[in-house]
């Protein structure tokens, strides 16, 4: 079946383990930086996870969410609220206009100096998100070229080490439970005003085809403002939209077998 989420090998989710993996880290004694990552599907719950082991570390979280650099497209994008931001310093959220494009490169460049930065406090910082190219690069120390002929060079191509001192967690759940997620978070997104957002995004000046507006969610809603979608067909677009991109995303997560999954029951 080519459209099915293949299971992932996974332990059932256990904060416990998750927090020892943390505290471990932060007692080891490295050369290299210690960063640490939470990645998986979308609406995994990447983001609660990370804030929770925030406030416990008194630590600081990096976004690797290619959306959330972009100012004003919050709903759609399931930004950390308001007091989550204020509560635990967030980085690579909010950073850019609809306009700025934004990269696998630009972000790794930026998010080193970050990482050095919180590393040089004691603090080790908490990286999370679903753009597995980032965290790859990041991780993997992707060597950036002009040449597209040229195949991808990478640290860990070559030495077999990552760039950090890093415990990469993955959270995973069996399909149903994971489409069922995500259709609800579809819906709770329309319920709580993307249309509106998307209404006021356009009526700002942020054009249609620019990279900002190109994300799951902000451009089938242009479709319907354009007339060319019901609302009905509107939210289940999006929901199908998001679900395939659920797959490419553990599809790729699947070549970075440093990653210990947690199963969320």
């Amino acid at each position: 079946m080519r459209n099915q989420i293949k299971e992932i090998p996974a332990e059932i989710f256990d904060f416990e383990k998750i927090l020892s993996l943390m505290k471990n880290l932060q007692e080891e004694n490295s050369p290299r930086e210690k960063v640490f990552v939470i990645l998986g599907a979308t609406s995994a719950g990447k983001s609660s996870l990370a804030i929770k082991l925030a406030e416990i570390f008194q630590t600081e979280i990096i976004s690797a969410d290619s959306m959330a650099v972009y100012k004003n497209f919050d709903i759609g994008t399931a930004k950390p609220t308001a007091d989550e931001l204020k509560k635990i310093p967030h980085h690579l959220i909010n950073i850019l206009d609809a306009e700025e494009k934004f990269s696998v490169m630009e972000f790794v460049r930026r998010a080193k100096k970050i990482i050095a930065e919180i590393n040089s406090r004691g603090k080790i910082p908490i990286i999370a998100g679903g753009t597995g190219l980032y965290i790859q690069a990041l991780l993997e120390g992707y060597k950036f070229s002009d040449d597209k002929t040229k195949s991808r060079e990478s640290f860990f191509a070559e030495t077999g080490e990552l760039v950090y001192n890093a415990r990469v967690v993955g959270l995973t759940m069996n399909r149903a439970d994971l489409y069922k997620k995500i259709d609800e978070r579809t819906k709770k997104m329309f319920s709580a005003g993307l249309v509106e957002e998307v209404q006021k995004l356009l009526s700002a000046g942020v054009k249609k085809n620019s990279q900002a507006m190109a994300g799951i969610g902000y451009k089938e809603v242009v479709e319907f403002l354009q007339g060319n979608l019901t609302l009905e067909e509107t939210v289940s677009k999006v929901s199908q939209a998001t679900r395939n991109f659920a797959k490419r995303q553990l599809t790729w997560y699947r070549r970075m077998n440093y990653i210990k999954f947690f199963k969320l029951c």
